[in-house]
């Protein structure tokens, strides 16, 4: 299959994963929910956003040719904040923790869930250990490209239970828009390392190992905010 039809396939692939359509996601839409229910979740999620620019670093070094890792460094340079760490993007996920009421050691200590410590290491070795298309797929096509369909729920979840300003809402609102034009830099990258079938799994591969351990987070946080478990 050429590279362009096989990311178009793994995108349709990505959009119908139960990940990204996780029954966590559905129920924080579409309940009412108390504002340490949202606490909860923000905390959670923060360890996540505030990691993501190690994966960068850990795949930057592994990218063969020079013209693919100009075009990674401009999403690094998004997420990073580019011309001040104030705009970073926890930089921007602390000012909504802050919005919900929460001073800055909640956030420094909270427990991890197992699920969230899992993610996280996971991430570490897709990114530093695995081949690159590997990490690749982890942070292209099963982040970048899938997080737009995933925010859109807890953003609805936001507005039906808080009064939250726009600006306190930055991060998620601005993730709707920026990571649609990443996942189209994403894919200028790596249709330049995907012509063979075996490039075209490693790809795959790093794609729904990641979702899997997304799914798993979205169950930790099903646990820890609605007092159940699926």
């Amino acid at each position: 299959m050429d590279a362009q039809s096989y990311i178009k396939g793994l995108e349709d692939e990505i959009l119908h994963h139960e990940a990204v359509h996780h029954p966590f996601l559905k129920r924080f839409a579409s309940e009412s929910l108390s504002l340490e229910q949202i606490r909860t979740f923000g905390l959670q999620h923060y360890q996540l956003v505030r990691i993501f620019v190690n994966y960068m670093t850990n795949l930057l070094p592994l990218i063969p040719d020079k013209e693919a890792a100009d075009l990674f460094r401009t999403v690094f340079d998004d997420e990073f904040g580019q011309h001040t760490i104030f705009r970073s993007h926890p930089a921007l996920y602390r000012n909504f923790l802050k919005g919900l009421g929460l001073p800055e050691e909640a956030w420094g200590r909270v427990a991890f869930l197992p699920e969230t410590t899992l993610y996280i290491e996971a991430h570490k070795k897709l990114t530093r250990d695995e081949d690159f298309l590997i990490g690749l797929g982890a942070v292209g096509p099963a982040h970048e490209f899938a997080i737009p369909t995933m925010f859109e729920y807890l953003i609805s979840g936001f507005k039906n239970n808080t009064d939250l300003s726009d600006e306190v809402m930055e991060y998620f609102d601005f993730h709707i828009v920026q990571d649609k034009e990443h996942a189209v830099v994403f894919n200028q990258l790596i249709i330049r390392h995907i012509e063979t079938p075996e490039s075209q799994k490693l790809l795959r591969e790093g794609a729904m190992r990641c979702l899997a351990f997304r799914k798993a987070f979205w169950d930790g946080l099903y646990r820890a905010v609605f007092g159940e478990s699926l």
